[in-house]
């Protein structure tokens, strides 16, 4: 290795030191913040903190990952635009490129709009997948299984752990389904 490739992988390290650095300070100063409005609700029972806190430790747990990833990467010699995520080299050119690009603006509006009527329950799913292939995710065991997860981690967070009531739509198939799959929660 040279002199110059050495100072470059030295350079990516401290890159990758001072912005882990930086969003875990963030947590600890947040989470530090966070007893200045502790209190306890009498019909919540994880108190007023709860939920800024768990989003606190997902920023703590995200920053952990990052930095572990990126420092494989930086180890076995690629560059950190190269590590994590970088499958596409190539500049997309043509109707494709134009459509993913419409679609990354349009395809949230269409989920924002779809939302009221249908409901949180079953358009988030096929947002998220939707989302997903259009930024180049084709792996469909990927695709499923980070659709499901991300799904099945808000629905936790927010529908059990935090009681807040997600959109169950107004057209009437969707509302009774959505309807139908708060009472299978409730029952866990």
């Amino acid at each position: 290795m040279s002199n110059a490739e050495r100072g470059q992988a030295h350079a990516q390290v401290v890159r990758l030191l001072v912005e882990s650095g930086v969003w875990l300070a963030i947590f600890a100063l947040m989470w530090i913040y966070s007893y200045a409005f502790e209190r306890e609700l009498q019909i919540y029972r994880w108190g007023t903190v709860s939920w800024p806190r768990g989003i606190l430790l997902i920023i703590s747990v995200v920053a952990s990952l990052s930095l572990i990833s990126s420092w494989r990467a930086v180890r076995r010699g690629a560059h950190l635009s190269e590590g994590v995520g970088a499958e596409h080299h190539d500049m997309e050119t043509g109707l494709w490129a134009t459509v993913r690009i419409a679609g990354t603006f349009l395809w949230p509006l269409l989920y924002l709009w779809f939302l009221p009527r249908t409901g949180y329950y079953l358009t988030t799913p096929v947002f998220i997948a939707g989302y997903m292939y259009i930024f180049g995710q084709r792996n469909w065991l990927h695709l499923v299984c980070t659709t499901f997860g991300i799904y099945a981690g808000v629905i936790l967070m927010f529908t059990v752990w935090l009681y807040v009531p997600l959109p169950t739509g107004n057209w009437p198939v969707f509302y009774d389904v959505s309807n139908a799959f708060l009472v299978m929660l409730g029952a866990l």
